[in-house]
Order: C-alpha cells, then structure tokens, then sequence
C-alpha cells in the first residue's frame, strides 16, 4: 500500500479496523480494471468499498469467512452516466444514486451513520464530498 492509497482511506467513512483491509482490496480493484492508484479520487464504504476515479467508478468486496476471496465489480465509465442524485435513504442517511442513460440505476452508494465512529452529521458531510467528486469527475469524463 502506497503513501496516497493509505491517505485515501483517512479521508473516507471507513473505519479505523476496515482502513487496515481494504487498501489491498482497492489495490485488486485498480489491478483489474488497467488503472493506478494516481487515478483514484476519493473511496467510500458502503457494502465494500466503492473507488471514485477520474474515468469512472467501481465496487469492489472482501468476500468468504474461511477462503477470502477479493471480488470487483464491473467498472462503470463516466461515459454511462447520465444523473447523479443524493437522495434521502432513510430519516437521518443519504444515498448518492447513479443512473445511466435508459435511467437505469447504475449505482448506489449508501452512507449510514452507524457504526462507532460513524455520526449523522459526518455521514452528511462525506455523503455531500464524495457526491462533489464524482459530479466533478462526470463532467470532466464526458
């Protein structure tokens, strides 16, 4: 793990015990998809970890009890996307919701307040980043 991977996971929702995981699953993530950690924007959790790039996004998961098995997701470009929401997905928690071109969901990304070191006004806030991010991105990537 790099210098930039480990900052990236300081600046995210993941906690302190995930923080020590996922860089190696990120790290498989980029493997697979031909791109570098210098590509790699912002990462958030929700369900594994969710890498915001400069050409697109993907999902990737740390998977099995016994056998641990890194699984990616397939790699969405920016070029697929056609509106990027946040949308309430509960009475305090937000979700960023991507959709294609036929409207179709393409991405979710829920940011939940749970958790120890998770508060409601932090999920907001990292929920509103990530969102500036990817909008960002999207318009540079079109």
């Amino acid at each position: 793990m790099n210098h930039s991977t480990f900052g990236l996971f300081h600046e995210s929702n993941f906690e302190a015990y995930d923080r020590q995981r996922y860089p190696a699953v990120l790290e498989e993530g980029l493997a697979r998809n031909g791109l570098g950690a210098d590509d790699v924007l912002a990462v958030a959790q929700d369900a594994g970890l969710w890498a915001i790039c400069r050409q697109g996004i993907f999902h990737a998961d740390l998977r099995g009890i016994f056998k641990k098995r890194i699984e990616v997701d397939n790699f969405i470009p920016y070029s697929q996307m056609s509106e990027i929401q946040v949308e309430p997905s509960g009475p305090h928690t937000r979700k960023l919701v991507i959709k294609g071109s036929d409207s179709k969901k393409l991405a979710q990304i829920d940011f939940s307040a749970a958790g120890p070191e998770r508060t409601i006004e932090g999920a907001a806030t990292h929920c509103q980043r990530i969102a500036r991010i990817v909008e960002a991105a999207w318009a540079e990537g079109r």
